[in-house]
């Protein structure tokens, strides 16, 4: 025990980022625009003052030759990603380095993101979009559907059961909207004109068009509230969990 507890003190000590996060999107790789961030961290500080879980995105450009599985869940630990005693903390990995990510859970919320789920996260929501060079687009995504799950928006199974890929759900999606979009907008032609429709012509159009980085339903918010995220985070961190047994999954792009 006397020898374990020095060695582990050294492995931390060699990760390849610092030793406490500077907020909820460490961009340590350069790989979002200011404004990406702002929007992510946005998006997560207020998930995390309504909820209390946590969840961190880190992309590193210098892997520091650990794996990328490896290396997420030393992170979370480290930092102390979630709430003591609940251990309900989650970290997404960018590995520029390796093109790999990874999504690790602690052990709080293995139950609602169990590791299928995160897999198929992982390759709905992410990896097209990071295949298209589009980086926020696949965090946000992704973010936003495990914020629904840890909502109880819709269940994990339900989530699985919501199409294979996100390209035939948005096809889907998009056609049904159509048949709403006709059976609103159809025949009123004997009518006194659009304007007298229940549902106003732009309202329906956004809901067809749907938001620039939608994902696999189309349909997720990018969050909202009366948080800033504008920077100088002090003493930012953890908040004492850390706690992760393994849980996750990952993929390359």
């Amino acid at each position: 025990m006397l020898v374990a507890a020095p060695f582990w003190s050294m492995a931390q000590d060699k990760l390849p980022v610092p030793a406490q996060p500077q907020s909820w999107v460490n961009d340590y790789a350069g790989v979002f625009s200011s404004q990406e961030k702002s929007a992510l961290e946005l998006k997560l500080n207020e998930f995390e003052y309504r909820s209390s879980t946590q969840i961190f995105v880190v992309t590193v450009d210098d892997n520091g030759g650990y794996a990328v599985s490896d290396l997420s869940q030393r992170i979370g630990e480290q930092w102390g990603v979630g709430q003591q005693g609940k251990d309900n903390g989650l970290l997404l990995l960018m590995d520029m380095q390796q093109n790999d990510v990874y999504i690790s859970t602690g052990y709080g919320l293995e139950e609602y993101i169990p590791d299928a789920i995160a897999s198929r996260i992982v390759h709905n929501e992410i990896l097209p979009n990071f295949r298209n060079g589009d980086f926020y687009a696949g965090i946000d995504s992704a973010t936003s559907v495990m914020i629904s799950l840890l909502d109880g928006k819709f269940t994990a199974e339900e989530y699985k059961n919501r199409g294979s890929s996100g390209r035939g759900s948005s096809i889907a999606g998009f056609i049904f909207m159509l048949i709403i979009f006709s059976a609103i907008f159809g025949g009123r032609r004997r009518s006194s004109g659009m304007g007298r429709s229940n549902l106003p012509l732009w309202l329906a159009l956004g809901m067809m068009s749907g938001g620039r980085h939608s994902g696999s339903f189309g349909n997720f918010s990018s969050g909202s509230g009366g948080f800033s995220s504008g920077g100088g985070f002090g003493g930012f961190g953890g908040g004492g969990g850390g706690s992760f047994g393994g849980g996750g999954a990952g993929g390359s792009w």
